[in-house]
């Protein structure tokens, strides 16, 4: 199996994420249609749902029972995704309903009760597909953005960590070989992937990255033998959180998943969230709501509060490498660069607060953890 470097080095070879994003199917409901037919009879095409590498189709069907609709999110895996692969995306959503976490239903087929069927593509290649019931709600991003004050936002930030905690808390004890893969947004490889992309980074932008990779050497590195490690969802950012009309937070898409180090959701998830924290508020004190939900719901050990914030600015500072890099491939995509500039305030921002100093002691304290600077046993 290829490294990390040897997967970034050539972009004629291409990185592992390149490779699904070229093969991602590119299917219409006509296609589609006689295989979702196995699973239940009427559904028809609603509309295409956005998805980086694989296909979403959202279909619908009457329900003469209740007089509304079912809707269902009919997934075309991307064609390099392996069965066992599949199975580990199910088997985590099933232990995280199992944990009291909204999330999408599995359905079955009406004949053989198969959760799994297969279609062929043009080019010979065979695509896994799923049926999966539809979460209604808005976005995190959406509501976030719409929340109307400071104790509105605390609030979702509080249910957003129950949400991600059980699901953390859930997959736990999960062992399955196909968690254990190479993937450029798996934080035990964020120094890798930062260095080998910084290149790509606009020059005057580079020594910010530069900055936290040395400090995340210095400060973090030491602290990272001492965290655990299991099958984490490892993309709980705030388009895969849904907030439903009760205010409660479903969690979507486990295509992400892998072995990583357990902190890993909170701080990715936690990332995202430091977007939405308004200009004039800490940007601790705006995310620890999220975290002492979190903590309640899966318990963090006293390493795993040491590096959680420094993990999160390594996930950002992911973000705008692969950006920078997908833009060289990408040129005339103007929106890569765009989506990037709330990221690079935010790490401008941080550089210039010197957060990264106390929020272990911060957060420490918070928590219930002694604040001595050590992590414990």
């Amino acid at each position: 199996q290829a490294s990390l470097g040897q997967l970034f080095q050539s972009r004629k070879a291409k990185s592992a994420m390149d490779s699904t994003l070229d093969d991602r199917p590119t299917l219409t409901w006509q296609d589609v249609a006689l295989v979702v037919a196995r699973f239940g009879e009427g559904f028809e095409l609603e509309k295409m749902l956005p998805s980086e590498r694989d296909q979403n189709f959202l279909i619908r069907r009457p329900d003469p029972s209740s007089g509304n609709e079912d809707r269902v999110v009919f997934k075309v895996h991307n064609p390099n995704d392996s069965p066992d692969f599949v199975e580990l995306q199910s088997l985590a959503l099933e232990r995280a309903v199992a944990g009291g976490v909204s999330c999408q239903r599995l359905l079955r087929t009406t004949g053989s009760n198969e959760a799994v069927e297969t279609l062929t593509l043009a080019s010979g290649r065979a695509c896994l597909c799923r049926a999966l019931s539809f979460l209604p709600g808005r976005m995190l991003a959406e509501a976030a953005a719409a929340a109307a004050s400071e104790q509105e936002r605390a609030a979702l930030f509080a249910e957003v960590g129950r949400s991600v905690g059980r699901v953390s808390a859930g997959l736990q004890g999960l062992e399955h070989p196909a968690g254990d893969r190479e993937f450029p947004w798996d934080l035990c490889a964020c120094e890798d992937v930062i260095t080998l992309r910084s290149g790509d980074v606009v020059a005057e932008r580079r020594h910010i990255l530069d900055g936290f990779l040395e400090r995340y050497r210095a400060r973090l590195k030491p602290v990272l033998g001492r965290l655990r490690r299991s099958i984490a969802h490892n993309d709980p950012n705030d388009h895969n959180l849904v907030v439903a009309s009760s205010g409660s937070v479903g969690v979507l898409d486990f295509g992400d998943i892998l072995r990583t180090y357990t902190v890993a959701d909170a701080a990715i998830c936690m990332a995202y969230l430091l977007f939405h924290i308004s200009p004039g508020a800490g940007l601790l004190e705006g995310v620890l709501p999220f975290v002492l939900a979190y903590h309640a719901e899966c318990p963090l050990e006293a390493a795993e509060v040491d590096a959680l914030f420094g993990l999160a600015l390594m996930r950002v500072c992911t973000s705008v490498s692969m950006s920078a890099y997908q833009s060289k491939l990408d040129p005339d995509n103007e929106y890569l660069l765009i989506s990037a500039q709330p990221a690079w305030k935010l790490l401008e921002r941080v550089a210039a607060d010197g957060i990264e100093e106390w929020a272990p002691a911060f957060l420490r304290k918070a928590l219930g953890f002694d604040t001595d600077g050590s992590s414990g046993p």
